[in-house]
């Protein structure tokens, strides 16, 4: 709880002085490399409903899996689409800014970030992307569109 605490409270003091908005999910997380390690899949749920799923690559293969199915948050920061208001939906995949950090109850922190950009929860530890975009959406019909772990991880190769 201590740990949700603090990550609120990072995303709030760093929305406020950089005038951006950070958005955190809270549920079950897991994270799925591919097998080959270029790219992931980071999904969030609740009671077996997904709530977001983001996709990543990487620029080199990571030198280990990632495999992580636990309880905790997912924060990232919406990108704003230019003409777009903000807080429109869209109908496809949602680009973000290139940092997306997952803040595990238990396990250490990870912060995907691209080249050159600081974690924003000091804790983590950083891990290079190429990329990473949010993959799911609210469609007409109300249902939540989401293309599943392997539309993410056979991206990557």
């Amino acid at each position: 709880m201590k740990r949700m605490l603090v990550a609120l409270s990072i995303v709030l003091l760093s929305g406020w002085a950089f005038a951006v908005t950070f958005i955190p999910i809270e549920g079950d997380i897991s994270v799925t490399t591919s097998s080959n390690r270029r790219s992931a899949a980071v999904t969030i749920s609740n009671q077996g409903s997904v709530l977001a799923q983001f996709c990543l690559t990487f620029p080199q293969p990571l030198e280990e899996s990632i495999a992580l199915t636990e309880r905790g948050q997912v924060v990232y920061l919406p990108q704003p689409i230019e003409g777009l208001p903000p807080g429109a939906q869209i109908s496809g995949p949602e680009p973000i800014a290139q940092t997306l950090t997952v803040i595990p109850e238990k396990s250490p922190a990870l912060a995907f970030v691209a080249k050159g950009v600081k974690p924003i929860y000091k804790n983590a530890k950083p891990i290079e992307i190429s990329s990473v975009s949010r993959q799911d959406w609210m469609q007409s019909n109300n249902k939540r569109r989401v293309p599943g772990v392997e539309a993410c991880t056979s991206a990557g190769g």
